[in-house]
């Protein structure tokens, strides 16, 4: 299986929120790691083409936290309706300029998210962007990732919050996953969708493969044992999908 050692500079961008952040809610960064083949468990199978790494940030409600440019966040804020959670790819050194934070996350986990951008090599790499809603009393990990050329592909899992970290119930906040995966897209692939559990396996706390192998079930559309889906054909630049 491939290394996935991160330099010293990825882990300390990484976590340079935590610290201050310690009451509205860390960021989360998780390392993962590419599966040859298929991960198979009792109930189906799981895998991830490309190795990657994840950094997760959330708002202090339910607003968007990132925009591909300032273009597209006044575009959305024109609309005067309730905000879409736009999901958009990162492919190269312009689109990492042109990146644009609402201001809805802290100052920390924004410059943590920034240096995230700012560590990927886009010769070999690329950064997809998820945002949605989440109950602020949980948190969204990442199982697995399949980057195809024209289709992409998320699976997560979604856990309660440890005991010791503050939440608010029946309160939604918007978490942006930020995931840098190993291959490089010259064009944002067209299609893109994503599955989620509504528990987690006991050891999914990194999102990686070997986390993978625990899963109890499918990443298909078919599966309805606690499953959500997600499938979308991309939408142009911020637009509804």
């Amino acid at each position: 299986m491939p290394s996935t050692s991160l330099s010293r500079r990825r882990l300390l961008a990484a976590s340079s929120g935590c610290l201050s952040a310690a009451f509205a809610g860390c960021i989360e960064f998780s390392e993962g790691e590419s599966v040859s083949g298929h991960s198979t468990s009792e109930g189906g199978t799981l895998e991830s083409t490309h190795e990657y790494e994840s950094l997760s940030i959330r708002s202090a409600d339910d607003t968007p936290v990132a925009y591909s440019s300032e273009d597209a966040a006044e575009a959305d804020e024109e609309k005067r309706a309730p905000r879409y959670l736009a999901d958009f790819f990162v492919t190269d050194e312009d689109d990492a300029a042109a990146l644009w934070f609402t201001g809805a996350a802290a100052d920390d986990d924004v410059d943590a998210a920034r240096a995230f951008v700012e560590e990927t090599d886009f010769d070999g790499e690329s950064i997809y962007v998820d945002q949605r809603s989440i109950d602020d009393c949980y948190r969204r990990r990442l199982l697995s990732v399949r980057a195809a050329d024209g289709e992409f592909r998320t699976n997560y899992c979604r856990a309660l919050k440890s005991p010791m970290e503050p939440c608010e119930a029946d309160r939604s906040v918007t978490e942006a996953v930020f995931v840098r995966v190993h291959r490089p897209y010259d064009d944002p692939p067209s299609s893109r969708g994503s599955s989620e559990r509504t528990t987690c396996p006991s050891d999914a706390g990194g999102g990686n493969g070997s986390a993978a192998n625990k899963m109890d079930g499918t990443d298909t559309a078919n599966d309805t044992d606690g499953t959500e889906t997600n499938d979308t054909d991309a939408p142009s630049a911020e637009e509804p999908r």
